[in-house]
């Protein structure tokens, strides 16, 4: 089964673009996260420090200066909060490979990812169990429409009778 471009699974392996995965050689397999964004540490470092340093230099600033710099550190907190829900971590699906901890696949799409996992989790029960040897589930009657070119749109996914006589 292809999930998307350079992600398939068969009922030996598992393979990410030109990576191949035995699958009776991963064991454990587990979610990681990685951390967050350059941009989204760095701009929650910078504010933290600043309102550190206005702590401490707020007796010796004048009102004006002190307004200043807390419009300057609420624009530090602000692009802190979007940044980190407009680049969200990463997830990382490691699993011990031969033994050795293996990263497997990385996304940051939360919904494909997730199906990767779910999809590998199967797999590896199947193979396990034994389950390949029974009848394949049955395809959809209709392909998802990301498949499908807009030109062939009918029902039923066939073409049109003046189509065919062409």
């Amino acid at each position: 089964m292809t999930i998307g471009p350079g992600l398939h699974f068969s009922s030996t392996c598992f393979q990410v673009g030109g990576r191949h995965f035995t699958l009776t050689a991963l064991d454990s397999v587990h979610i990681r996260q990685a951390g967050h964004d350059p941009l989204t540490r760095r701009a929650g470092a910078m504010a933290a420090g600043g309102v550190v340093l206005l702590g401490v230099f707020a007796p010796l600033l004048r009102p004006a200066g002190i307004v200043a710099a807390v419009a300057v550190l609420s624009g530090l907190a602000v692009l802190t909060l979007i940044s980190s829900r407009r680049r969200p971590r990463r997830l990382e699906l490691w699993a011990d490979y031969h033994g050795h901890p293996t990263q497997l696949f990385v996304s940051d799409d939360w919904w494909l990812f997730h199906g990767v996992e779910r999809h590998l989790r199967r797999v590896l029960a199947d193979a396990r169990l034994g389950h390949f040897n029974l009848p394949q589930r049955p395809t959809r009657g209709v392909p998802h429409p990301s498949v499908m070119h807009p030109s062939r749109l009918t029902p039923g996914g066939r073409r049109s009778g003046w189509e065919r006589a062409a």
